[in-house]
């Protein structure tokens, strides 16, 4: 040996004390290091501090390594004046070991010092939530929500928690990135939960409450102190959990992103901050959806839409600019509608009329005729270009072969022309190119329909109904009897109009004398 005993004693035991103050040091900044963490982000991260026991294997690490040198520095001595082969691999042994111990050690702090750096990097952190984000993590909650109630931790709460609390103290990047990142994890747990086979599904309940809950609380904080960008990325999540719950067949949490959206463009609206590329989305959602055969998710999408446009319709502002961009609002929601209805007509013809798309286009025309109803009673402006809009749909129904639609559209386009008393050319023009499409048939029927209803005094009705009164439902029925299905609305606004059957009729005539004798034809 090249160093004498004392010296390898003195090495060995310089490395055992440099290395426990070494450790000393790892664990109080370790410690440290989560509770700046805590601090900043979240109380939880003290939790995944314990589950990732990166603190831990240091220790043991370094424990091992420095009874090594104690080891070596004690045993050196005693083999040093002996002879032979023994003693000496013996010796070489100790010292290697020892030595590549304590290297060892020393070279993993760098790996030591990259773990508590990212504790203190928000975005590592939520990273490494993301990763632990499964189906299986919400499986688990799921079985302590049933043993422990309401004190299990869900497998996104943590993300949540670093996005609050990124918004109060106004840091938007990671405020962004961390609503980015709790909805990457619903669309992972979703995913994941859309593989399983029916058994499974029956032993856990996605509940969309523990999705969903959360980003209400996230949306009112974005309002109040996050910049358009994070509003703009909290919409952007929306729509892409709608787009991969209708990819997947999961209904309920495309409804429930849906109804999400519809809560921030009315938070948004109310702090004038409301802009087209949050509504926009609504676009989206029904697209996707129908394209991957859930009518259910545009169902709901087209409820949340219309009690949109009701909340701008009711609460329009006096101020000239204000009422101007709120109408605007409105006409674009209705154009989404518009399309969307034609989408459907287009690509699911023949499954509609007694298909599993009838809902849906009952929805369709359910929602607009109670907007419509809306804008009548609060003496509201109809949607400009909402006659134009029917009349597209109607035509794509015409031109799809969808005559029982083109019927139901035509009498909502005569009723429009009755009640909103609108009578230019271009509500004649926009039936026309309806028959000139191939609804000639439906255009009829309509016609023949809206012209069958008699009139009905309002004094007739005996009174507005209240349920709960004495007789309501005796009353309501006999009011109901009295009332005619008209398509808008089921109620006697056109028919309680004195003068409406003559004023259908002067819209006839106009086709008519555009036809050279249409009607006369067809009788």
């Amino acid at each position: 040996m090249i160093l004498p005993a004392d010296s390898l004693s003195s090495l060995f035991q310089v490395l055992a004390l440099a290395q426990a103050s070494l450790l000393a040091i790892i664990v109080s900044v370790g410690l440290l290091s989560v509770q700046i963490a805590a601090n900043q982000f979240t109380p939880l991260v003290g939790r995944r501090f314990e589950e990732d026991e990166f603190l831990t294997s240091t220790i043991l690490r370094f424990g091992v390594s420095i009874a090594l040198a104690l080891i070596a520095m004690l045993l050196i001595p005693e083999l040093y004046p002996l002879a032979g082969r023994l003693p000496l691999f013996g010796l070489v042994l100790l010292v290697t070991t020892g030595i590549g111990g304590a290297a060892f050690s020393f070279l993993s702090v760098i790996d030591v010092k990259d773990d508590m750096l990212n504790y203190l990097n928000p975005e590592s952190l939520l990273d490494y939530l993301l990763e632990n984000a499964s189906f299986e993590a919400y499986r688990r909650f799921s079985e302590e929500l049933l043993e422990d109630g309401h004190t299990a931790r869900s497998p996104v709460l943590e993300i949540f928690q670093i996005g609050q609390r990124s918004l109060e103290d106004n840091d938007n990047h990671t405020a962004i990135y961390a609503i980015h990142t709790l909805s990457e994890a619903s669309k992972k747990i979703l995913v994941d939960y859309s593989e399983l086979d029916e058994e499974d599904r029956k032993e856990v309940r996605l509940q969309q409450k523990d999705l969903f809950g959360y980003w209400e609380r996230i949306i009112d904080s974005a309002v109040e102190r996050g910049t358009d960008k994070t509003l703009y990325q909290i919409v952007l999540s929306q729509k892409e959990i709608a787009t991969t719950a209708a990819e997947n067949g999961e209904s309920s949490i495309g409804t429930e992103a849906a109804k999400t959206l519809q809560y921030l463009c009315e938070q948004t609206h109310e702090n004038d901050r409301l802009e087209k590329s949050h509504y926009s989305r609504f676009n989206h959602m029904l697209e996707s959806s129908i394209e991957h055969d859930t009518p259910e998710i545009a169902n709901s999408t087209v409820v949340y839409m219309e009690y949109l446009a009701l909340e701008l319709t009711t609460n329009i502002d006096n101020d000239g600019e204000r009422r101007t961009e709120e109408e605007r609002v409105v006409d674009t929601l209705f154009a989404y509608i518009r399309d969307a209805w034609s989408k459907l007509l287009e690509e699911k013809n023949g499954e509609i009329e007694q298909g599993d798309y009838r809902e849906l286009y009952d929805r369709f025309e359910t929602e607009v005729g109670h907007y419509l109803f809306t804008c009548w009673a609060y003496d509201r402006p109809y949607p400009s270009n909402l006659e134009s809009d029917l009349a597209n749909i109607a035509v794509t129904a015409a031109e799809n072969g969808e005559h029982w639609a083109v019927s139901r559209l035509t009498r909502m386009i005569i009723e429009l022309w009755v009640v909103a008393e609108r009578r230019e050319n271009l509500r004649v023009n926009g039936l026309a190119r309806v028959i000139d499409s191939g609804g000639r048939e439906g255009v009829e029927d309509a016609f023949e329909h809206v012209l069958s209803y008699d009139y009905v005094d309002e004094d007739d009705l005996g009174g507005p109904v209240f349920i709960g009164e004495d007789g309501w439902e005796e009353k309501r029925n006999q009011r109901s009897s009295i009332l005619y299905e008209n398509v808008i609305e089921p109620t006697p606004r056109l028919s309680s109009i004195p003068d409406f059957k003559e004023q259908v009729s002067e819209l006839r005539e106009r086709i008519n004398d555009r036809y050279e004798g249409y009607f006369a034809e067809s009788n």
